[in-house]
């Protein structure tokens, strides 16, 4: 499965290419690309054309529907339902002021696509769009919110369909789907396949093939899917199709007739947040209502929250109880939620102020802060609030019912989206607040990957001045900007020329001779190294993770760098294949600031604030939830990004390019920006429902509440002006109360702190410090000295003395590796033997079967390699051993085996698992030289690999093992060794 980069790779590749083609002159379809290039330019067309090569995408229907003659019917009705509201609201509003004068204009042009009946064949003229000009006004006299909110949405749409373009459109899937029905034959052909394409061809292939589709049913007879709500509706049609009754094969999801009691879900419509992964509420909602329950499906509400104690559901439930209201294919009834019995009180104890919810409004000098002040401001507020109020003095109660204070893994702090958390985090570093933050995706910008990434650019061209210079100014280097202008006005930026510092003195220069020495060995030793092996080396030789360490955010750094480590090894394996193509890769993602996640820490109990995403931290719970930046709005700067759009429920498909979209699409993108704005609702719904012990929500509005903000949704639904308020009170919700607090925050520097007196000097008993760590060196040593994994054979460095071993007279100059390859060879053509063939035939099989195992390194050794396999298997197959074999029914070969032994685990392979005359026998083949009479004795070497073998088939097969039988191969004999 392919992670997205070797789809970038080839995509490049092949657009190349295939664009200099097309736009050569010598292309047949000059004229289609000059009317297409009138309108967008290639940088958005290749964006759009990478967006068609996903295996998602139906490319037939989507072309299918660009050159429709008639509007879709579900298109039909959207539009005719706001030609309808628009008639409705001029009835209502006759005058001719502003909004009057919008909806009379954007009725015109509604009429006019509806009396066409054509998505493409018209133009609006420019006087059209000049009259939809200016914006419906909220203050307009006589006009409700609910008119105001329906004026809205059919301007929008009737400026949309100015922007329509259906004949650019259809030259666009003329041109580009040629292209991506090309670049997935390739990507195949490459032995890649994308997630989506797993998804797609698993569709279809229940879809489309019977017996399979046949097969599967039978296979699984119940299906649970958990968080049902978040599932990619192309795995809603997979499951569909796995649960239709046996013997019936229908070709459309709509018209499965499911087997009653075989599927079960498990979904939470109020948690649906995930359409940016194409989660879908529609269908969701689609799926449960006119599948399962219209097939008797029976739904089981639950209400019990096992999380928050009731004073924060009291407050959940009248917050949602009014802001999500059913809304047909958008938004179901809202479900109120009831505290599990023992969360429903302060758990018998005296009640704790701080067990509550409330919000927290920050004020500045300014009344009227901009953007960037508002969140600084915010974001000092919290940093003092954790430091002097909460961390520490705050008292709740622990997951065991007992009172504890607030201690910095407690707390959470979630934002809607990572991008702003840099003002976050500057105010609590100050003040010495550890912390960790979860999904950011900054990963080659964080400061310790630009400095490994400058030494491994460095290490690998010594000519690369830029990159040794950033080495020097790093912690590695530790030089000044004066100092390293010092080392260019020398001429001494040149790790290669280390022995010029001979003779300075400088204490400087006989550091950085130091660390030149070391570049230039380095750059000598890894160039015949793996890439992996490499930039192993250059962690371990130079003190990177040691400098990482020590910085504030020390855990994460060291796990960056290792992350990096395991990337150019991963990069290594898939085909970059040298130092110098990884290390280019690792550039770009740094200039480019590619996205990518920091490595997560593994340490559940890292006493640090956690900052993460609301997303992330769905399914999660914390004591003390901090909702930041509750005053901003999410830009959507992805709406006018070149795409192919999709719905699943109605099958329609569009594109979106620039400024221009197809009919389709603009409806698809409509219904989308409906499904967003319901979905922030249950997005807030998420966030206030991981506290456990105390919610605050944070936020620095100005004047007034920006629209979109969850402070606006929480405005609009307590009735109350938060923003406008200067003063503390509590807010009514429901059967809740929040505590609204107004605190005044300054950004004036903070001032030195003075020390009231003198601290008295640290006594440190350092003898007793010191046996700490011998103790500990000596457990490290001796845990390092104790494998995990043990095999019967102890490594099988002993099995590798006893095999193969030549007289003196026969040894052959070969390669060491030669015996124990012969003993590899002889394994392995016996695990593919039938022994009911002929053995005369071995002789012609051997042939092929070492032209396919023997590596070119062995080529020379291949005669040597040939005769001591047809010696061993010439014994082997005219023996009354092969006979037994022969006569008896095999069970296994090669069988592995991995079970607990003495507290660590045992590993090995069973050679051969046989039945004879209704009992168990286990064979170990051995290519050892031994005489007949030292038989016995030699036996004997192997009887733990006999115990253990023996006991690991009774553990697994729950079967006595009735013998245990070492083949000794060049003798032909089977030598039985009691257990």
């Amino acid at each position: 499965e392919d992670d997205g980069t070797r789809f970038e790779r080839l995509f490049d590749e092949l657009w190349g290419v295939w664009l200099d083609q097309e736009l050569s002159r010598q292309s047949s379809r000059q004229e289609e690309w000059k009317g297409v290039l009138r309108k967008i330019g290639l940088g958005e067309i290749k964006t759009l054309t990478s967006s068609l090569c996903s295996e998602t995408v139906d490319l037939q229907r989507l072309s299918a529907i660009a050159h429709g003659e008639k509007i879709p019917q579900p298109i039909f009705a959207w539009l005719k339902s706001l030609e309808e509201k628009a008639s409705l609201l001029l009835e209502r509003h006759p005058e001719e002021r502003s909004n009057e004068k919008l909806v009379r204009a954007s009725h015109a042009i509604l009429q006019k696509f509806l009396r066409s009946g054509d998505p493409g064949g018209h133009e609006l003229s420019e006087s059209g769009q000049d009259s939809l000009s200016g914006n419906i006004s909220k203050k307009l006299k006589g006009w409700p919110e609910e008119d105001v909110a329906e004026a809205q949405e059919i301007v929008r749409a009737a400026r949309a369909l100015c922007q329509v373009d259906d004949s650019l459109s259809r030259g666009l899937c003329d041109l580009l789907i040629p292209f991506a029905e090309n670049f997935r034959d390739a990507f195949t052909r490459d032995g890649m396949i994308s997630f989506d394409g797993l998804l797609a061809r698993a569709r279809t292939l229940v879809r489309d093939c019977p017996t399979v589709r046949e097969a599967l049913k039978r296979r699984h007879q119940a299906i649970l899917i958990d968080e049902f709500q978040d599932t990619d509706p192309i795995q809603y049609e997979i499951l569909i199709y796995l649960a239709e009754e046996i013997g019936r094969q229908a070709k459309d999801w709509r018209k499965v007739k499911l087997t009653p009691g075989k599927i079960f879900v498990v979904g939470d419509p109020k948690q649906s947040i995930y359409a940016f992964r194409r989660a879908d509420i529609e269908a969701y909602l689609e799926v449960v209502e006119k599948i399962i329950k219209a097939q008797n499906g029976i739904e089981c509400r639950l209400s019990a929250n096992f999380r928050s104690h009731g004073k924060i559901l009291d407050v959940v439930n009248g917050v949602f109880d009014r802001l999500i209201q059913p809304r047909d294919g958008l938004q179901p009834d809202y479900v109120a939620i009831e505290p599990a019995p023992r969360k429903s009180t302060d758990d018998g104890q005296s009640p704790l102020p701080f067990r509550k919810v409330a919000i927290r409004k920050v004020r500045g000098e300014d009344e009227k802060p901009d953007t960037e002040t508002a969140r600084r401001l915010e974001a000092e507020s919290l940093a003092r609030w954790l430091e002097e109020d909460v961390l520490g003095k705050a008292e709740i109660v622990d997951e065991n019912g007992t009172k504890t204070v607030v201690q910095p893994k407690h707390v959470a702090i979630l934002l809607r989206k990572l991008t702003d958390v840099h003002y976050y985090l500057e105010p609590l570093r100050r003040r010495g607040l550890h912390y960790v933050v979860e999904g950011e995706r900054h990963f080659y910008a964080v400061q310790e990957i630009i400095d490994a990434v400058n030494l491994l650019r460095a290490i690998d061209n010594p000519h690369d001045k830029l990159a040794l210079v950033g080495v020097l100014r790093s912690p590695l280097g530790g030089l000044t900007d004066a100092e390293i202008y010092e080392l260019h006005r020398q001429r001494l930026l040149d790790y290669q020329a280390a022995e010029r510092f001979k003779g300075n003195q400088k204490t400087t220069f006989s550091n950085v001779k130091e660390l030149y020495e070391l570049l230039s060995r380095l750059h000598r030793e890894i160039r015949t190294l793996p890439v992996g092996e490499a930039i192993a080396r250059i962690f371990d030789s130079a003190p990177v993770r040691l400098l990482a360490a020590t910085t504030f955010h020390g855990e994460q750094a060291v796990a960056n760098l290792e992350k990096l480590r395991q990337q150019a090894e991963l990069m290594g394996r898939e085909g970059l294949s040298t130092l110098k193509e990884v290390v280019t890769r690792f550039g770009s993602s740094v200039l480019e600031i590619k996205e990518e996640a920091e490595s997560a820490l593994a340490e559940e109990n890292l006493d640090a604030i956690r900052i993460l995403s609301i997303h992330k931290s769905k399914g999660l719970e914390f004591p003390v939830v901090v909702l930041a930046g509750c005053h901003t709005v999410l830009k959507q700067a992805g709406d006018r990004e070149p795409a192919v759009l999709q719905d699943w429920s109605t099958g329609l498909a569009g594109l979106r390019a620039e400024s221009h979209w197809s009919l389709a699409g603009l409806y698809i993108a409509e219904k989308a920006r409906l499904r967003e704005e319901e979905e922030q609702k249950r997005v807030l719904y998420v966030a206030m429902t991981r506290a456990r012990e105390h919610l605050m929500i944070s936020c620095a509005p100005a004047e007034r509440s920006r629209a979109g903000s969850y402070l606006s949704l929480l405005e609009e639904t307590l009735n109350e002006e938060i923003a406008a308020r200067n003063e503390s009170h509590l807010i009514t919700a429901g059967d809740g109360t929040i505590e609204l607090q107004v605190v005044r925050e300054s950004l004036s520097p903070p001032g030195r702190a003075r020390t009231t007196a003198q601290e008295e000097p640290l006594q440190m008993d350092w003898q007793s410090y010191a046996r700490l760590w011998q103790q500990r060196a000596r457990e490290c040593e001796s845990a390092l000295r104790t494998p995990l994994f043990l095999t019967p054979t102890l490594l099988k460095l002993r099995e590798a003395e006893l095999t193969e071993a030549l007289p003196e007279r026969e040894k052959l100059p070969v390669s060491s590796e030669l015996p124990l390859l012969i003993g590899e060879l002889a394994h392995r053509f016996l695990e593919n033997w039938d022994f009911g063939d002929d053995p005369a035939e071995f002789r012609a099989r051997l042939e092929p079967f070492l032209d396919r195992w023997i590596e070119p390194k062995q080529q020379a050794n291949r005669e040597q390699l040939q005769r001591e396999l047809e010696e061993i298997l010439a014994s082997f197959f005219s023996s009354g051993a092969y006979r037994e074999l022969s006569s008896s029914r095999i069970l296994g070969r090669e069988v592995p085996l991995l079970i607990p032994w003495d507290g660590r685990i045992m590993e090995g392979v069973i050679d051969l698992l046989y039945e004879r005359e209704g009992q168990l026998f286990l064979a170990d083949y051995k290519t050892d030289r031994v005489e007949k009479k030292d038989l016995a004795r030699h036996a004997e070497n192997y009887r733990h690999q006999t115990t253990i073998y023996s006991e690991a088939a009774r553990r697994s097969l729950k079967r006595e093992v009735a013998g245990f039988k070492l083949v000794f191969l060049r003798l032909g004999q089977a030598f039985e060794v009691s257990h």
